[in-house]
């Protein structure tokens, strides 16, 4: 099932286009990564999605529910994690989570499951100015699962954590994905992040989407491979940059880098082999995620 569905989307500031013609939905259950460079429109995005703005045109469902028309039904879906969360400081982490409980009617039952869910059992009754930002970060997700929402979107949920704690906070996303058969929309800026913690990934640059990938077993499928090469001799490195499959070629610490069409090292292979160039050593380098991001984003390998 479809839990969002983004169709032709745009939004215009004054004379300015911000979000240009944009479609992507997200399925049940799934981790949608939503990428892209400063200015690029993911906050105006996300804004849209929780609907403290509207779009110039396009359309937005969540759960089938068209946020202009059924507003009120389609946001109830919606659980929102916007970088730090806003919690009160004076009162335990479970009072705070009983107040939002107590306003949306939601049975105690469903408290404790949660703080169960984002592990926080041995610490919910401590006051929350005594919580690390980790913990702070657990407690404000906890907040936006306990009306059990089929959408939850994060924007840049990892920001301050120590690796620890982005480890930890990974652990519990895909947990309540899993467990709860919720749909994640994520926007980060951190590339390594995103790679192990999505199904999917968007690609947004200068209001456009410029693809929409599969992650599959923490990597992705790439325009070009990158690879090391250590020979016995010096060489002149043009003759590796007249061939046509090789885009460049550069010396690093390591040896010679260089970045070819994808699939085509078998081939570079035999034409150093057969040109009795003396190879000590070659390797690719995997560089997933943020290799296909310079592709898409930046057009090119810095």
């Amino acid at each position: 099932m479809k839990v969002l569905e983004v169709e032709n989307l745009k939004k215009s500031l004054g004379k300015r286009e911000i979000i240009k013609n944009i479609s992507f939905s997200i399925e049940e259950g799934e981790i949608f990564g939503f990428l892209g460079p400063n200015g690029a429109g993911k906050t105006t995005t996300i804004r849209m999605l929780v609907g403290l703005i509207h779009p110039n045109e396009g359309s937005i469902k969540i759960c089938g529910y068209d946020l202009k028309k059924d507003t009120e039904k389609a946001l109830k879906e919606v659980g929102a994690v916007v970088e730090n969360p806003e919690l009160y400081k004076y009162l335990t982490g479970r009072e705070n989570l009983m107040q939002i409980a107590r306003i949306r009617k939601i049975p105690k039952k469903s408290v404790e499951e949660t703080i169960k869910l984002v592990g926080l059992e041995n610490r919910i009754d401590d006051k929350v100015r005594k919580y690390s930002l980790g913990m702070k970060q657990r407690l404000g997700l906890a907040a936006s699962l306990l009306s059990n929402p089929k959408l939850l979107i994060l924007d840049e949920p990892t920001n301050g954590l120590d690796p620890s704690g982005i480890l930890d906070f990974r652990e519990v996303v895909k947990k309540a994905a899993k467990e709860k058969g919720m749909a994640v929309f994520i926007s980060s800026h951190i590339l390594s992040e995103v790679q192990h913690l999505c199904d999917r990934v968007a690609f947004i640059n200068h209001g456009t989407i410029k693809s929409v990938e599969n992650v599959v077993n923490d990597s992705m499928k790439t325009d070009t491979d990158i690879i090391c090469l250590n020979l016995t001799k010096e060489i002149d490195l043009n003759l590796l940059k007249n061939i046509e499959y090789i885009k460049s070629v550069r010396k690093s610490e390591d040896g010679i880098e260089i970045i070819l069409l994808s699939n085509t090292t078998p081939k570079l292979i035999k034409y150093l082999v057969d040109n009795n160039f003396e190879i000590e050593e070659i390797y690719k380098i995997r560089k997933g995620l943020e290799q296909r991001y310079m592709e898409l984003v930046e057009g090119g390998i810095r």
